[in-house]
């Protein structure tokens, strides 16, 4: 009788420990659930990667344009994700065209190709509710997280609800709603 005890815990510690160590740490989620093309409601269209993020925005008419084209280097963690841009053209209605360009992560690299390095990050900098923007990079922090969404604290006091079904909801500080839905991921 003691045997068959203990077959059973040692069948049902094997159990628990296997079901604790596949659960999917923030930083896996965080890469798994925002990975591949989405589209606005607004028409925007947002390209993540592992290692990168593109977004092509455009509204209004000629006279009244919000224009804004992008791309950053990101890197996911269990705290939240940290972007920096290389390109970004912004032109928002009645004000001039911005734009701005930094290339200093590529290097030709051996036989006449191009490398990239690493986005460097200060995991401290993340703090959960706020987002920090320090030396180009920019520090959006977890500041809920369930099974079923994610949500980051952004920039100027903006939240992203990051679904686990392929939803996203942009939250900006002086309020609305602007969702975002997944169309591709691989």
């Amino acid at each position: 009788m003691n045997r068959v005890r203990y077959a059973l815990l040692v069948i049902l510690i094997a159990v628990f420990v296997h079901s604790c160590s596949s659960l999917s740490s923030t930083e896996s989620r965080l890469r798994e659930w925002q990975r591949g093309v989405w589209v606005s409601g607004g028409g925007a269209y947002t390209i993540w990667t592992d290692t990168h993020y593109f977004v092509v925005s455009v509204a209004g008419d000629s006279v009244s344009a919000n224009i804004y084209c992008g791309s950053s280097q990101v890197r996911f963690t269990d705290k939240g994700v940290a972007r920096r841009q290389n390109v970004r053209v912004r032109q928002l209605p009645g004000k001039a065209l911005k734009n701005f360009s930094d290339f200093s992560m590529y290097t030709e690299g051996d036989g006449g190709g191009v490398e990239e390095a690493q986005l460097e990050i200060d995991i401290n900098k993340f703090e959960a509710g706020t987002c920090n923007i320090v030396e180009g990079v920019i520090y959006d922090s977890v500041t809920e997280e369930t099974s079923e969404y994610i949500i980051l604290s952004t920039c100027n006091g903006d939240r992203v609800k990051l679904f686990s079904d392929g939803r996203s909801l942009y939250m900006p500080a002086g309020g609305g709603e602007h969702w975002s839905y997944r169309l591709e991921s691989w």
